[in-house]
């Protein structure tokens, strides 16, 4: 089974700028991480399913860092997805379908169901994703005086996820507030990059 998505994801954690787990086994600032991950998909597919403008948001909780795992994780699609769409997009974001998922969702024990709400994006160097009513990621991305970005290259994460690099971005006013996972506010870490992973 073959299958492709491209795109750009935009991520914030419960830490302070930079994330710890960027460089491997690390202690969170909080003594523990939490965070969430939105796939903003420009063209995809699966099993002969388009995959082309959807978007999936990751949320996680680990006790302790990223790379310790025993995390609690959900998937939240948004609802112009059609069923066949849902089907998928939840087979290879909880990594059922290998590649880069499934090297992140080895570190999640539990998976609550997948919700499927609202989301709404906004693109660019300030980009945003408000998820049903359950969640806000805003970002800011870091621009020195020539609009040139912060990027932190060739990372350990960077590496599980298949991306050279991202840039980084302060993710002040990201809260996130699922009644069945812990409740964040962002202490400022985050970050973008494109995607481009296919198996």
């Amino acid at each position: 089974m073959s299958w492709h998505v491209s795109g750009q994801f935009v991520e914030a954690c419960s830490c302070k700028m930079l994330c710890p787990c960027f460089f491997g086994p690390a202690e969170p600032d909080e003594g523990w991480c939490s965070g969430a991950i939105m796939f903003d998909l420009n063209s995809g597919a699966a099993n002969g399913t388009s995959l082309n403008g959807r978007t999936v948001v990751w949320a996680f909780d680990f006790p302790k860092d990223f790379a310790s795992g025993n995390g609690i994780g959900r998937l939240y699609i948004d609802d112009g997805a059609t069923t066949a769409q849902l089907r998928e997009l939840e087979s290879l974001f909880t990594g059922k379908y290998g590649g880069p998922p499934a090297v992140a969702s080895a570190l999640i024990t539990t998976w609550l169901p997948t919700q499927v709400v609202p989301i709404t994006i906004g693109r660019g160097d300030n980009a945003t994703a408000s998820v049903g009513t359950l969640g806000l990621l805003k970002t800011q991305r870091m621009l020195d005086q020539t609009g040139r970005p912060t990027r932190v290259l060739n990372a350990q994460i960077h590496q599980a996820f298949q991306v050279e690099g991202e840039d980084l971005a302060r993710s002040d006013g990201t809260r996130w507030s699922d009644p069945e996972m812990r409740q964040w506010l962002s202490g400022g870490s985050g970050g973008t990059s494109s995607f481009n992973w296919s198996v």
